[in-house]
């Protein structure tokens, strides 16, 4: 007889960078609706089979606006913002999703390509200069995803340092003290509602500007939904490029065959960087999700009132979607991977995030060939504590 699953406090320190803790596939496997404790102490479910992971990520009765509730269990100590697109359910969700769909969509982004390609060149030149080691974090994928996101929204680059402290602490599970998170985001909110006013005064042809004046003559949104938006788009703008391509830079270092092929072939470039978003996602499950009744999923029932997290990294590797998941391919003829969620709130800037990842490994792969990593690969961490995780530091050579 086997032994019961073992049950975990999410998030599990992974074993390595590239892969989710082990006790992840054994749940797939013998307990895909499992009981886990939360970081912050409250209990939850924990889904892990592909089929139910979409489930809980597009059917409504799973509610993010159910976390609005009293006593509501919480994944980060912070209190959940009610003006946020990322907390909130239809119909306000879609309203302030319609606002910004049409800068990330794929021919806007694509209109892009030439401003981030210049970004690329720039940063890999000073890269170049400056002589390894170096962190390619720090030195390529951090600022690459702060200029590009900056220069959408209309924010200061010069004020960039701030905006990793605060995603720090946006993106904490429980790291930080409640004040210290408190702090940031009140620093946070201070500053894009200070850059709003500066927007009123002198519009630019940026997407906040665009925002401010679909609030101020259209009342399309809130002052608060508008103060949220900025937020959030500064921040995952900047969050889930920088664990990608970090991730996606390791895993072709792991695997010199693979990275051999794509230097010789950089037409396999696109299809590589799905492959390498399916194994690198920049979370490893979802944002939490309250059931409003009782729902029936594949692996188990879900009691209304529980609290859900979907594991989004378990998913993209199931074996009954995905043949030989835990191998890196890079011809994978099907690959409904869902590294950017699913459902309503699918992230708006994947295409933009596809397309930074394509112009940063277009040109990184050629220009450092003896591209290696800096320190052994068991010494880089995993930041465990963080929503989006994403290697801490990437020390390389070449």
């Amino acid at each position: 007889m086997s032994a019961q699953p073992p049950h975990l406090t999410y998030p599990v320190q992974r074993a390595t960078v590239t892969d989710p803790p082990e006790e992840y596939a054994r749940l797939q496997k013998e307990a895909p609706v499992c009981p886990i404790t939360l970081a912050t102490g409250f209990p939850a479910l924990f889904v892990t089979a592909y089929d139910d992971v979409k489930t809980v990520l597009s059917d409504p009765r799973f509610s993010r606006d159910a976390l609005f509730e009293p006593g509501a269990p919480r994944a980060q100590l912070a209190e959940p913002d009610q003006d946020s697109i990322i907390s909130i359910d239809p119909p306000r969700h879609s309203r302030l999703r319609g606002l910004i769909n049409r800068e990330f969509s794929r021919r806007r982004v694509e209109g892009m390509r030439p401003e981030i390609e210049r970004h690329v060149s720039e940063l890999l030149d000073e890269m170049e200069t400056k002589g390894p080691p170096a962190d390619l974090n720090d030195m390529l994928g951090r600022p690459l995803a702060l200029r590009v996101i900056c220069n959408l929204l209309g924010v200061p680059y010069a004020d960039h340092m701030k905006f990793g402290r605060w995603c720090d602490h946006f993106m904490s599970y429980a790291k930080y003290p409640l004040t210290e998170v408190g702090r940031a985001n009140s620093e946070m909110r201070t500053y894009l509602a200070d850059l709003i006013e500066t927007k009123r005064r002198d519009p630019g042809e940026d997407l906040l500007s665009a925002l401010v004046q679909a609030r101020d003559s259209e009342g399309a949104l809130t002052e608060n939904e508008l103060v949220s938006l900025g937020v959030i788009l500064l921040l995952a703008g900047h969050d889930t490029t920088v664990t990608a391509l970090g991730g996606g830079v390791v895993t072709l270092l792991r695997n010199p065959e693979a990275l051999a092929e794509l230097r010789g072939d950089p037409a396999l470039i696109p299809r590589a960087i799905e492959e390498l978003l399916r194994l690198n996602e920049p979370g490893d499950g979802s944002f939490l999700r309250i059931a409003t009744e009782d729902i029936e999923l594949r692996g188990g029932q879900v009691a209304a009132g529980s609290a859900v997290v979907a594991s989004i990294s378990t998913a993209n590797r199931d074996p009954s979607v995905f043949t030989d998941p835990e191998r890196l391919d890079l011809h994978r003829e099907s690959n409904p991977h869902i590294a950017f969620g699913f459902g309503t709130h699918y992230c708006v800037g994947s295409s933009l995030a596809r397309v930074e990842l394509e112009c940063a490994l277009g040109a990184l792969l050629p220009r450092f060939p003896d591209l290696r990593l800096a320190v052994p690969f068991e010494d880089l961490r995993w930041r465990s504590y963080a929503h989006l995780g994403g290697i801490e530091e990437l020390p390389v050579r070449w």
